[in-house]
């Protein structure tokens, strides 16, 4: 094929993959591509508003060097000159991070994220760094599939640039709900990944043991392939494990074995998004999946007063740097943001710093034992199902959305996936399904998502305002 068969308008839904061959085999070029998705972005990113940072020039400056270096028969590594972007919470050296979207002077950053440098590293080109949901409340960023619909948080931008084909694939993290969510939302994919197998370095707290490195992309195969970039025992992040890296083949000997998860969540879900749930368990089993109804143990319950006690007890101290930084900035945190976040910890937030170290060390002593219980009750499953948020993406400006039904497999570490449902909203929006595993089985369940989706189709782009 020559690149006259792939037309300008066409880079920006390309995969990753379908990226990093074109440009191994002469078909495409790092800065065609690079330019292609400028030109996207320009179009389109006034009202979407994904880009926090975005330096056009230095983009076209790496991607020349890229180009040159493709067309001498010089690859970095399997991503050679495929772009992508960043959440606001990773550093990359010499930019601003804009951890409060609304801060008028951020500090620019001295160091990298290890997963930025990893994906340098394979040739991937830095495309910026994209909004997130800061102390100041709900950035501008909105949802590339309705721009008066929220993308999701606190990895907005992340989300909608995904979902706007910005990029192919971006970095976000999640602490309570917050990778997973936005790619539903906006009708792309999304790996939370087992804690500890995407190193933290250079990703700042949030709260200390449940902040994941994730990933969003536009299908999950292609997740999968960033993960195995990603994942890997690092030096720098004291949470790293030894046995972290990426363990292979994704691919399934046979049609998965599905829990569909009937007890705790069901009742917290929207009607048509437990419909869509439905509807994907049926065409599973029509494919040769073993679909059968799952109960998680009644010890599960516990995930949400143990989640809170962690969150507070951990982010406690970032709240107060967050705070003191705003006071010396004379910024003020939205009113409806600190309602919503002490309805949702169920303890006023003065009162955090008044928990007992007994109280947290005794919960997460409690923590590991669900969790253990929790992975046990999965054993004979490859997965189990259910939804990655109520329903579709809320328009409301205050909000970035429910993490409940994302809260317990971030409080526990398992590894979570999110693919697009079958079928969209009444609103035609997109409505996202969570499939879990036990802890380290993340490439399997990659495995069954893969599956999952081949089964389901993959959500075309949305028409961009």
């Amino acid at each position: 094929m020559s690149t006259a068969t792939i037309s300008r308008t066409a880079i920006p839904l390309m995969g990753a993959s379908e990226m990093a061959a074109a440009i191994r085999n002469g078909e495409l070029m790092p800065l065609e591509i690079a330019e292609a998705l400028l030109e996207r972005t320009a179009a389109h990113d006034g009202k979407i508003r994904a880009y926090s940072h975005l330096d056009r020039e230095t983009v076209l400056i790496e991607a020349e060097t890229l180009t040159k270096e493709a067309k001498e028969g010089k690859f970095r590594g399997p991503f050679h000159g495929v772009p992508f972007g960043v959440k606001e919470q990773f550093l990359v050296e010499g930019v601003p991070t804009l951890a409060d979207w609304a801060d008028p002077n951020p500090a620019v950053s001295s160091i990298e994220a290890t997963v930025i440098t990893r994906l340098r590293e394979a040739g991937a080109l830095l495309m910026g760094k994209l909004f997130m949901v800061g102390p100041s409340g709900t950035p501008p960023s909105r949802n590339p599939w309705n721009i008066s619909h929220t993308p999701g948080g606190s990895s907005s931008g992340s989300g909608a640039a995904v979902g706007a084909r910005f990029v192919p694939f971006a970095l976000s993290e999640q602490t309570g709900g917050s990778g997973l969510r936005p790619a539903a939302y906006c009708g792309v994919s999304a790996l939370k990944p087992t804690y500890g197998r995407n190193s933290r370095h250079g990703m700042f707290q949030m709260v200390y043991s449940q902040d994941h490195a994730a990933i969003i992309a536009t299908t999950i195969r292609e997740v999968a392939n960033v993960f195995a970039l990603t994942a890997g025992y690092d030096p720098k992040d004291s949470s790293s494990l030894a046995d972290g890296a990426y363990k292979g083949d994704i691919t399934l000997s046979k049609p998965p074995r599905i829990g569909v998860v009937r007890n705790f969540f069901p009742e917290m879900t929207d009607p048509e998004m437990n419909a869509a749930i439905d509807v994907s368990a049926q065409k599973f089993a029509e494919a040769g999946a073993d679909v059968v109804d799952f109960y998680l143990p009644e010890a599960f319950g516990l995930y949400d007063p143990l989640s809170a006690m962690v969150m507070l007890s951990e982010g406690m101290v970032i709240n107060l740097k967050d705070a003191a930084l705003q006071a010396d900035k004379a910024m003020k945190p939205t009113s409806e943001v600190t309602q919503v976040r002490a309805k949702y910890y169920k303890i006023p937030r003065q009162f955090a710093d008044l928990i007992p170290a007994t109280y947290y060390l005794q919960s997460q002593r409690i923590r590991r034992h669900v969790r253990d219980v929790t992975d046990a009750s999965m054993a004979g499953f490859d997965a189990i199902l259910m939804a990655t948020a109520a329903g579709e993406a809320p328009a409301d400006p205050r909000t970035s959305g429910d993490p409940s039904l994302l809260v317990p497999w971030s409080h526990f570490g398992n590894p979570a996936i999110s693919i697009p449902a079958p079928v969209l909203s009444a609103n035609n929006m997109p409505l996202g399904l969570q499939l879990v595993g036990p802890t380290m089985g993340d490439e399997h369940l990659l495995g069954v998502g893969a599956w999952c989706q081949d089964v389901l189709g993959v959500l075309e782009a949305p028409a961009l305002p």
